[in-house]
């Protein structure tokens, strides 16, 4: 009887041994979470881009005009070479003009006449021999004769085509002999060195334009880089395409840029700037924003961000992140908040 009793008794104690062991390891388990996860992470950082987007533009002259005479007549002389230089008042196209030559001679005959007469009657209305009015007849027919010639000057004038600023002239369209008037293109000029940079890029960029600023560009065969600066931009935006136009200076003194050229353009908006960007498939879109996941304490924490500027792969992170910030980059699809991970960091 005493066997059985003791032996009950033992029973009865190791069960309730087993059952506080399974209550304190229950509630070890509960204070230990389960980490079933395994993620690749990366730290924030402050870092500097090369943010050259590229464009297509053309190239256009400084200057351009077509050289036409300004009245109808027949051409005497062409004084200039089919695509050479030339500069600023040279003379490069004669017309006839012997018809005002004549008559501006005769002008001359005319203006010596009544000048001495002038002087004569001016003589003697000192001595009261003429009256003041006669005096002021002959002054007037003299002055007339002077606008006259004055007249006649800028009639022959228009008879000689002159350069208005150096340039290159391209090819002569008439010959000698050839009778032409005011919608006669007798050839072109163009300004070539400096030459312009014409291109356009998305409006959401202007703010970060400047004046002065560089830009690089190319052109199709030549295995050359060439440079511009910005000097202008449109004072609108276009409504179609929604892009502002812009215009750059480039020198050319060998002449090897010629207007009406496609070129590929880098442009650089944003010099030495220092900012945080992450990579793109950190980013998880939401109805309302763009949200990443960062590590803190061992567990997942969503985060909004405001993003700027994006690259091919990386975004830039204008608000939401911090510097050393531990960035979720993989397994996104599964993470929840305060679900806790381990975090492999990536290089």
């Amino acid at each position: 009887m005493h066997k059985l009793l003791a032996g009950m008794l033992l029973t009865v104690l190791i069960s309730f041994l087993s059952c506080s062991g399974g209550k304190e390891n229950a509630r070890e388990g509960a204070k230990t979470p389960k980490v079933s996860l395994t993620v690749d992470g990366k730290v924030v950082m402050m870092s500097s881009k090369d943010l050259s987007y590229s464009y297509t533009g053309s190239l256009l002259a400084n200057e351009e005009i077509d050289i036409r005479p300004e009245i109808s007549a027949k051409v005497t002389k062409i004084l200039f070479q089919e695509g050479t230089k030339v500069n600023k008042g040279q003379l490069l196209v004669k017309m006839f003009d012997a018809d005002l030559q004549a008559q501006l001679k005769k002008n001359k005959l005319q203006i010596e006449l009544k000048t001495k007469e002038f002087e004569r009657k001016k003589e003697l209305l000192k001595l009261n021999g003429i009256s003041k009015e006669e005096f002021e007849t002959s002054e007037n027919g003299l002055n007339t004769l002077i606008a006259e010639q004055d007249l006649l000057y800028a009639q022959i004038s228009k008879t000689e085509l002159n350069a208005p600023f150096s340039g290159i002239v391209g090819l002569r369209m008439v010959s000698e002999g050839s009778f032409v008037t005011n919608t006669t293109v007798i050839t072109s000029l163009q300004q070539i060195d400096p030459i312009k940079v014409e291109f356009s890029i998305p409006e959401k960029y202007k703010q970060y334009l400047n004046e002065n600023m560089e830009i690089k560009f190319t052109i199709e065969g030549i295995d050359r880089i060439y440079s511009a600066r910005i000097y202008a931009l449109e004072s609108k935006i276009d409504a179609e395409t929604r892009s502002i136009r812009i215009r750059a200076l480039a020198p050319n003194p060998d002449r090897s840029l010629f207007p009406g050229s496609f070129v590929s353009i880098k442009l650089n908006l944003f010099p030495d700037k220092e900012t945080i960007f992450i990579t793109a498939r950190a980013i998880v879109p939401l109805i309302n924003g763009e949200q990443v996941f960062i590590v803190r304490n061992g567990k997942v924490d969503p985060v909004k961000v405001i993003t700027g500027i994006r690259t091919e792969t990386e975004v830039e992170i204008l608000k939401g992140l911090q510097v050393n910030d531990t960035l979720i980059i993989s397994g996104l699809l599964q993470v929840k908040e305060d679900m806790p991970v381990r975090v492999r960091i990536a290089k």
